[in-house]
């Protein structure tokens, strides 16, 4: 058997393990250590799996992770979250399903915080749920506006998806933060749209709030302008060049405690804390699996052998990327976010590079179709995170509820292929 042969065995091997409910974290690290024992020896497999995860783990990019995930749970905690929703009430709640528009706009405002979107989506939902159920909205376009506007907290930075996608590729994760920014305030305008055409025409899904003066709007404003400036004082320091993205996380998570201390007790701080290592380990777990399982693919050699088989399509290079991007919405129905673009960037990014493709632009449209996994059936992780708060709606409407997110995302990904220097713009001009 050679040596891509194997690869291809392993692929279905690990594929079984997954499917038989395997941690991925534990079955990629299994398939590759017996990977490289196969094709190098025990020894070596022992102590290539030990240094690859050791030198991976121990870079100091990485320490951006945690500390814009700490940033998002100072935030939580803060009650931040509830200032930027009660702040788009205010201003949005007068338009017809302005609840609604509000929850999105809340969403994307604590997306600027957070960059978990099964965190965003669960926080979301304790806070517009009761609110939209006591004006009456209809339960499915309540919980599908929580559980997609979760997954803008994937897209807008800070992006924990962006951050591990930079990470394994090896591009600029400063630039695909900023590559992140029109994609994400895309996506927010386009469910607005949506939502606006929608209650236009279909009034009793919810009315409008009356009675909200402009007084009311401008005291809104007050609970939500010091996470204003942190945010525009994160991205723009990474922007100008004055702070890579990882001393940039710290002014965050730093600055998210400032915030935080006047309106924070002690044991939610501790809470922030626990909840920042549980959710960094976990994370670091799945990337030490994979990084063992992408070592052993490299010596497979079956991302090169893949990459040269599509070249000799006859395809043109948008086709290829379109067909690439059509696996992944159906990858995303199955497999998380993170393990979804550990496993296969390293086998596919060859071929985008091969085509011509900006990987910085691959990358934002890949965190995208993962977006659109976190909402669709059988395992969309926010719908199911969401059941959590929301027991009284069945799995069933909150899927149709996410129908029409959907059906916009797939038109905002169209418009993303077309003009990819939507994607770039701002990553062009950033200071290097």
């Amino acid at each position: 058997m050679d040596q891509v042969a194997v690869g291809v065995v392993s692929l279905a091997v690990l594929t079984l393990f997954l499917l038989s409910g395997t941690r991925i974290a534990f079955a990629t690290a299994l398939c590759g250590f017996l990977g490289l024992w196969i094709l190098r020896g025990y020894q070596p497999a022992a102590t290539l799996s030990a240094t690859s995860v050791l030198g991976h783990l121990t870079n100091y990019n990485l320490l951006v992770l945690p500390l814009f995930i700490m940033m998002g749970f100072f935030a939580y905690y803060a009650g931040i979250t509830r200032d930027l929703y009660w702040t788009a009430r205010q201003w949005f709640g007068h338009l017809p399903g302005g609840l609604a528009i509000a929850t999105i706009f809340g969403a994307a405002g604590f997306a600027a915080a957070c960059g978990a979107s099964t965190a965003s989506a669960a926080v979301m939902g304790r806070v517009a749920l009761p609110e939209l159920k006591r004006y009456g909205y209809d339960d499915k376009v309540s919980t599908g506006c929580v559980a997609a506007g979760g997954t803008m907290a994937t897209m807008i930075p800070p992006s924990v998806l962006m951050v591990v996608y930079g990470f394994i590729a090896e591009e600029s994760i400063g630039a695909l933060l900023l590559a992140g920014i029109i994609p994400g305030l895309l996506e927010a305008v386009s469910y607005v749209i949506m939502l606006l055409v929608r209650f236009r025409l279909n009034p009793a899904l919810g009315p409008p709030i009356r009675g909200i003066t402009w007084p009311d709007r401008l005291r809104s404003v007050r609970g939500v302008w010091g996470m204003l400036v942190l945010v525009v004082l994160v991205m723009g320091s990474i922007y100008t060049g004055i702070a890579t993205p990882t001393e940039a996380a710290g002014i965050g998570a730093l600055g998210a405690l400032v915030l935080a201390v006047p309106r924070m007790r002690w044991r939610d701080f501790w809470a922030a804390m626990v909840e920042t290592a549980q959710t960094s380990s976990l994370i670091f777990a799945i990337v030490a699996g994979v990084l063992i399982y992408v070592h052993f693919l490299g010596f497979t050699g079956m991302p090169g052998a893949i990459a040269k088989s599509i070249a000799v399509l006859d395809w043109t290079p948008t086709a290829v990327l379109i067909a690439i991007l059509a696996l992944y919405l159906v990858l995303g129905m199955f497999l998380d976010g993170i393990g979804m673009i550990l496993l296969t960037v390293p086998i596919i990014l060859p071929t985008i590079k091969h085509l011509g493709i900006n990987p910085i632009v691959f990358g934002v449209l890949v965190v995208r179709m993962v977006e659109i996994g976190l909402i669709t059936p059988p395992v969309g992780l926010n719908v199911y995170v969401l059941r959590g708060v929301a027991r009284d709606v069945s799995m069933g409407d909150m899927f149709r509820g996410c129908g029409w997110f959907v059906f916009v995302d797939i038109i905002n990904v169209a418009i993303l292929v077309a003009f990819p220097k939507m994607i770039l713009l701002i990553p062009e001009t950033m200071i290097r």
